[in-house]
C-alpha cells in the first residue's frame, strides 16, 4: 500500500512540475546576431546612392512565399559565386508572431518577438546556387499573454531578406550630434567594425559627408585594426553649420557616404541619409536643439498605413505616440523626412492578466518573464535608433507594474542615448520619466 501511495505522489510531482514547465515562456531568441538597424551593403557607390530595397549583388528580398503547411511558408534565395568568402545574413523585419527560421532543412535560430527585426548568420547553411529558407510560424500560447495589444492590419506577408556582407564588415553605423558654439554643431559618428575571420585583418573605411548628394562638406579616412573575430568601432567628428539640425517640422538631411576596402579591394558601400539633432530630457521637459518641445501628442496604432500618417500631418499632427507593437520603417522613414517626432512602445501589452501583482497575476510581476520584457525593449531601441524621429520609448501599455518591467526600464536607460523613458501604467513609480 505504502508503495502504491508513494507512486501516486511521485506521478502527481512529475504532472505538477510538468504544467509548471508548460507554463513558462519559451527562450526568447535563438541564433540571432546583435540587433541593428537595417543596414544594406552595396557593390558601388552609385547603387548605394539610389538606396533602393530591390534585389541587387549583395541583397536579395524573398518576395515570393509558398504555403507548404499550416503555418509554414518557403521561399529561396541564390548563393551567386559572387558570395565566396563572405558572409551570408537572414533579415527578418516583419513577422507579427512567434517564428523559427530553416535553412536548406536545418535550423538558423528564431525569436518569441516577431514585432521587430532580427538578423541571423546563415553562412554555414547556405550553399552555391539555389537556398531553400522555411519560415515556421508558431502559435505560442506562452507569449499571448504579453501580446494583447492591436495587431489588426497587420501584414500577413513576412519582410525577408538576404544580405551578403565581408567576412571583415560593416557591423553598424551610429551617429549624434551636439549644438556647438555660435552657429555651429559638432557631429560624432561611429562604425562599428567586425573581423569573423581567424586571423588580424585592417579594413580601411572612406567616409565622406554631402549636402543634397552634391556638394561634400567633409571626409576622410581611417584604418581599423582588428584581431581574430575582433569588434572595435571608428570614429570620426565632422564640425557643420546649424542650418543643417533637424526639428519639428524641419528635417535638413545630409549623407554620409562609407567605403570598406579590405586588402586593397572596395568590398561595400553605403550611403545613409542622416538627420542631426541635439535631444535632451530635463525637468519633465524634451529639448530638441536647446529648444523645449511643444507639441501635442497624437496616438495611432503601430498598424496605421504610410497614408495614416500623410493624413495626420496633413491635419497638423508634429507628434506621434505609437502604441505597443511594430511600426513599419517606411513610416519612420516619413516621419523622419517630415521633422515628426515619435514615441515608439515596446511590443508588450499584458493587460488581459489584470492588475494583480500576486503569483499567477500579471507577468509583469513574475521573474520568469524578466527575460522577455528586457529583450523586447532592448530589441525596440537597437534597431530604431537612428531615426531621428524618435525622441522616445514607452515601456509597454496597460501592464500593471513588477520587477519585469524595472528591469526593462534600467536596461533602456542604459541605451537610449539620452530620450526618456515612460510608462503610464506604472502608478508613478520610479521606473519612468
Amino acid at each position: 500500500m505504502n508503495k502504491m501511495y508513494r507512486t501516486l505522489l511521485a506521478t502527481l510531482l512529475l504532472l505538477c512540475v510538468a504544467l509548471t514547465v508548460a507554463a513558462q515562456p519559451r527562450s526568447v531568441t535563438e541564433g540571432n546576431d546583435p540587433y541593428r538597424t537595417r543596414l544594406i551593403p552595396y557593390a558601388t557607390d552609385a547603387a548605394a546612392r539610389e538606396r533602393q530595397l530591390v534585389k541587387q549583388r549583395y541583397m536579395q528580398p524573398i518576395v515570393e512565399w509558398v504555403a507548404v503547411e499550416d503555418g509554414v511558408l518557403r521561399g529561396e534565395f541564390t548563393y551567386p559565386f559572387s558570395w565566396v568568402e563572405r558572409q551570408v545574413l537572414l533579415r527578418v523585419e516583419h513577422a507579427a508572431q512567434p517564428y523559427e527560421v530553416w535553412v536548406n532543412g536545418k535550423c538558423a535560430g528564431g525569436s518569441t518577438n516577431g514585432f521587430a527585426a532580427a538578423e541571423y548568420n546563415i553562412t554555414k547553411l547556405s550553399r552555391e546556387d539555389k537556398n531553400s529558407v522555411e519560415l515556421r510560424l508558431l502559435d505560442d500560447a506562452s507569449v499571448e499573454k504579453i501580446e494583447c495589444f492591436d495587431q489588426e492590419g497587420s501584414s500577413s506577408h513576412p519582410t525577408v531578406y538576404i544580405i551578403s556582407q565581408p567576412r571583415v564588415r560593416v557591423r553598424d553605423i551610429f551617429w549624434r550630434a551636439t549644438c556647438g558654439k555660435a552657429t555651429t554643431l559638432l557631429a560624432d559618428f561611429g562604425v562599428v567594425m567586425q573581423n569573423q575571420t581567424l586571423g588580424e585583418k585592417t579594413s580601411r573605411i572612406y567616409y565622406e559627408i554631402f549636402l543634397n548628394d552634391t556638394i561634400r562638406l567633409t571626409g576622410g579616412q581611417r584604418d581599423v585594426a582588428l584581431g581574430m573575430h575582433g569588434v572595435d568601432t571608428m570614429r570620426f567628428g565632422a564640425s557643420l553649420p546649424d542650418s543643417l539640425l533637424w526639428s519639428v517640422g524641419k528635417s535638413h538631411n545630409v549623407t554620409l557616404h562609407l567605403k570598406n576596402r579590405i586588402g586593397g579591394r572596395d568590398v561595400e558601400f553605403y550611403a545613409l541619409p542622416v538627420a542631426l539633432r541635439d535631444l535632451s530630457y530635463e525637468g519633465g521637459k524634451i529639448y530638441i536643439n536647446g529648444e523645449e518641445l511643444n507639441v501635442e501628442w497624437c496616438k495611432m496604432s503601430p498598424t496605421s498605413s504610410l497614408a495614416d500618417v500623410e493624413s495626420a500631418y496633413a491635419a497638423g499632427c508634429r507628434a506621434i505616440r505609437f502604441t505597443a507593437g511594430d511600426v513599419d520603417d517606411a513610416l519612420l522613414d516619413y516621419c523622419d523626412a517630415q521633422g515628426i517626432c515619435v514615441a515608439l512602445t515596446a511590443p508588450i501589452n499584458s493587460s488581459l492578466s489584470g492588475m494583480s501583482r500576486r503569483r499567477g497575476g500579471n507577468p509583469s510581476n513574475d521573474p520568469a518573464w524578466r527575460k522577455h520584457y528586457v529583450e523586447r525593449s532592448k530589441q525596440l531601441i537597437f534597431t530604431t535608433q537612428r531615426h531621428p524621429s524618435v525622441v522616445a520609448y514607452y515601456l509597454a501599455d496597460d501592464s500593471a507594474n513588477g520587477i519585469s518591467l524595472y528591469e526593462s526600464y534600467l536596461a533602456m536607460k542604459a541605451i537610449a542615448n539620452g530620450r526618456p523613458i515612460f510608462y503610464d501604467g506604472g502608478s508613478n513609480e520610479w521606473n519612468t520619466d
